[in-house]
């Protein structure tokens, strides 16, 4: 098992980010997940990475120091990658092509609730696919 985040899993296309992040689209889809706002794309336009990637947003309105920012997402990316593995295979697949992760929390949780809401995430999309 590789417990690893490589740059190819790191969602850095702007036009997809913005696609992700447009107000009332067809192709994205919300689940919300206290701490998190995850938005989805099930099938992108264009090719479609063999694994899934991800963005992570923290908004700064909430969060005005750039390290209190910069410990969530940390947090929430050690969470993601530790979590992954349990769902490489079939499961990966089962997994959107595009996500985006928003902290929607109005304080600095402690990672333990973060990695537990992580894999209920992971754990609800690889369910609804099988």
């Amino acid at each position: 098992m590789k417990f690893n985040f490589p740059k190819s899993e790191r969602l850095t296309q702007l036009k997809i980010i913005d696609s992700l992040f447009q107000k009332d689209s067809q192709t994205v889809h919300n689940r919300f997940v206290y701490p998190f706002r995850v938005l989805y794309q099930v099938t992108p336009s264009g090719t479609s990475p063999n694994k899934p990637q991800i963005v992570i947003s923290v908004p700064k309105r909430k969060f005005k120091k750039a390290v209190d920012r910069n410990l969530i997402k940390r947090r929430i990316r050690e969470a993601y990658r530790l979590t992954k593995p349990f769902f490489e295979g079939d499961d990966f697949q089962a997994l959107p092509c595009y996500m985006g992760f928003v902290y929607i929390g109005s304080a600095i949780e402690p990672y333990d609730l973060i990695k537990k809401r992580m894999e209920s995430i992971l754990k609800e999309f690889s369910t609804a696919k099988s």
